[in-house]
């Protein structure tokens, strides 16, 4: 594939990634629950991983639970606290563009007996902290508001709603997948923003109760991710069996990709501020010149909220799977949104939640920039997508 514009879906892994989880793969691959010297070097690399990770976001190791991923940090969050917490309350707030992994698992415990509030967003995919607000019942145990959205790029008013929940004593998920490694903030307490280094401050703090990271989107490997879980949240285990991950989460845990991980994550942080304004820069000439290039195209998400390197638009009077077959034969390749659901044709929940006009909705696309992406494969990209529509809308039946 000559250009790769589905960062969004999945990452290529970072070298340093690589270099870290081979030794464990090859070499140290003892079990860190055994005893014996294999087994606790193994253990003190997955020591060392999850306070690499608490360093770069500003939190405590034992806030650190490694998972296989963002669905399973999404239900883990969502299903465990709801269980751990459920005699305080069964209402929980959520919206209606967050990814399937959070939603799917609400529906779930809706059927088990939550009482859910469904938010909608505006047309870029904000939602309020007002309308949060506005929402809590005195039976509000959780809201679960993703940081940014996965298809739009939408960056949620999380600070703002991390407010909101604390001063009323209400846990705050956010599936953070798309923003980990990507957009910089500090989990840890306000006070802890003073010990960043000179020049390294402007942090946003999230005073939340949770978030879910996916490591093969920020770099690392496919397969593993964690949640973060604020010191003395009560959470219930969704996989009962041993007790890994302060008894979290049994299983003998995955030592090479925790470890590429946090290498992978180290490598992110240090290089974010860099490369995100590098990122949104080649993101916004990417949109100037499709909207001013292609003919009834509308760019969906907010333009001044919005993940860097995320690029949604639609185009009436074509259908996004034919211009996604097209782009890949020119060597070009992107996405029709979300990776979990842009096989089934259907069109996008998030995109009838913002209110896409009909027209346009069935020829939205996604692309997605990364720090290796060029302003030459930018150009190229935004040609050929250009060529792809007009080819599509010329030889259509009318």
């Amino acid at each position: 594939m000559a250009i790769y514009l589905d960062n969004a879906a999945s990452m290529r892994a970072k070298a340093e990634a690589l270099a870290a989880a081979m030794p464990f793969m090859a070499e140290q691959f003892g079990n860190p629950s055994s005893l014996h010297t294999p087994g606790l070097t193994a253990k003190k690399a997955i020591q060392k991983a999850r306070g690499d990770i608490a360093t770069c976001l500003w939190c405590k190791p034992n806030e650190i639970v490694f998972t296989s991923g963002g669905t399973e940090s999404d239900n883990l969050a969502i299903k465990g606290y709801f269980e751990a917490n459920c005699d305080r309350g069964k209402h929980i707030i959520t919206t209606n563009i967050e990814h399937h992994a959070v939603s799917g698992s609400i529906a779930w415990l809706r059927a088990q007996g939550a009482e859910v509030t469904v938010l909608p967003v505006d047309g870029d995919g904000l939602v309020s902290a007002s309308q949060v607000a506005a929402a809590i019942r005195p039976d509000t145990i959780l809201i679960a508001i993703q940081f940014a959205n996965n298809e739009i790029g939408t960056i949620q008013p999380v600070t703002e709603i991390a407010a909101v929940a604390k001063e009323r004593g209400i846990a705050f998920f956010t599936d953070a997948v798309q923003a980990v490694g990507h957009v910089p903030f500090a989990l840890g307490s306000s006070e802890g923003a003073g010990k960043l280094p000179a020049g390294d401050t402007p942090y946003n703090y999230l005073g939340i109760t949770m978030l879910a990271a996916s490591a093969h989107k920020f770099g690392g490997p496919k397969g593993v991710g964690f949640l973060f879980v604020r010191e003395g949240t009560k959470l219930a285990p969704i996989l009962h069996g041993g007790p890994q991950e302060m008894r979290l989460r049994g299983g003998t845990e995955n030592v090479p990709g925790i470890v590429g991980t946090a290498a992978a994550l180290v490598a992110s942080c240090r290089e974010l501020r860099e490369s995100a304004r590098r990122v949104r820069a080649l993101g916004n000439m990417m949109i100037d010149r499709i909207l001013a290039e292609i003919p009834d195209a509308m760019v969906n998400g907010s333009r001044t909220s919005r993940l860097a390197g995320n690029v949604n638009v639609s185009f009436a009077g074509v259908e996004a799977a034919s211009v996604l077959v097209l782009m890949d034969m020119a060597g070009i390749a992107c996405s029709g949104g979300s990776a979990c659901t842009s096989a089934s044709g259907e069109i996008s929940h998030v995109i009838r939640a913002i209110g896409v006009p009909a027209e346009y909705e069935k020829g939205t696309i996604r692309m997605t920039i990364s720090p290796e992406t060029t302003q030459a494969e930018v150009d190229a990209a935004v040609t050929a997508l250009a060529g792809v529509v007009a080819k599509l809308r010329n030889g259509r039946k009318v």
